[in-house]
């Protein structure tokens, strides 16, 4: 069950489902999204969450991210998608804090904060004048639900500047991080399973699977995702796409190619263009 409406300036959409599969990707647009039910972890660009109701996930132009669930409890949500145009008509000051912090240092507002600031009712508010298929189009409406997202990021900036400390993700497993810690320095050469699990101390077997329940991700997944992240960077400084591959850290264009496109939806030159 659920609605789904996009125009031009948002997407706005509930839903309470199985949980579905979904790779690891990004977006041209923002994704405001709110987490209500299921058994399922986020992983956004370096950082990972294991998702509670009433928790925000936020996700910027370009940023790579994914949910993983660890069982087959119904997923439901809500979630706004904002065009990065249309919000770049409104004024700077409302976007300041919102675009300005260590990138996956704000992607995650705890239900404790979101309920402090108002911000699950907006996500709420927004559902009655969508819900009437007949009226979806009513001009009206979809002002109402502009109004609605416009103060929404209002009161996301005041929450960011007012709590600047609450987004660090600082409970994250010490293993999970010192094991991205040695991928995001050794991730453009060859990362080797058996090196990490001695730079680790730990069973290559057990270190897999712990990593795999505390973020969602295979070792492998985490690695390609930085892969990825440093592919997009570098693309427009590269005059030949094919070039490009050893210097991320693939040992062919093939692999390269592939990966890019699983986690982009599209070619690297076609993400260039």
């Amino acid at each position: 069950m659920g609605i789904s409406f996009r125009c031009n300036d948002f997407m706005y959409s509930y839903a309470s489902a199985i949980p579905p599969k979904i790779s690891t990707h990004s977006h041209h647009y923002y994704e405001f999204l709110l987490f209500l039910s299921g058994d399922a972890s986020y992983m956004i660009e370096n950082s990972s969450y294991k998702a509670n109701s009433g928790d925000i996930f936020i996700t910027r132009p370009g940023e790579l991210h994914t949910i993983s669930f660890n069982s087959d409890a119904p997923y439901e949500r809500y979630f706004i998608q904002v065009s990065g145009d249309w919000i770049s008509m409104l004024p700077y000051d409302l976007l300041r804090a919102i675009d300005s912090f260590e990138s996956g240092a704000n992607n995650y507002i705890p239900a404790s904060l979101a309920e402090q600031y108002g911000l699950i009712d907006f996500f709420k508010n927004i559902y009655p004048y969508l819900e009437n298929k007949t009226e979806l189009n009513l001009p009206e409406n979809q002002a109402m639900v502009r109004c609605y997202i416009i103060q929404f990021l209002a009161k996301l900036n005041m929450l960011f500047k007012n709590e600047a400390k609450s987004f660090y993700n600082t409970n994250e497993n010490k293993a999970v991080v010192k094991i991205k810690n040695y991928i995001n320095k050794n991730f453009i050469n060859g990362i080797s399973l058996d090196k990490l699990a001695e730079h680790m101390y730990m069973n290559k077997y057990y270190m897999c699977h712990m990593f795999k329940e505390e973020t969602g991700l295979t070792i492998k997944e985490f690695v390609n995702t930085r892969r990825i992240a440093m592919a997009k960077q570098l693309l427009p400084k590269y005059k030949s796409v094919k070039d490009l591959y050893s210097a991320c850290g693939f040992n062919d264009y093939s692999a390269f190619y592939k990966t890019f496109k699983r986690f982009t939806g599209v070619s690297p030159m076609e993400f260039l263009k």
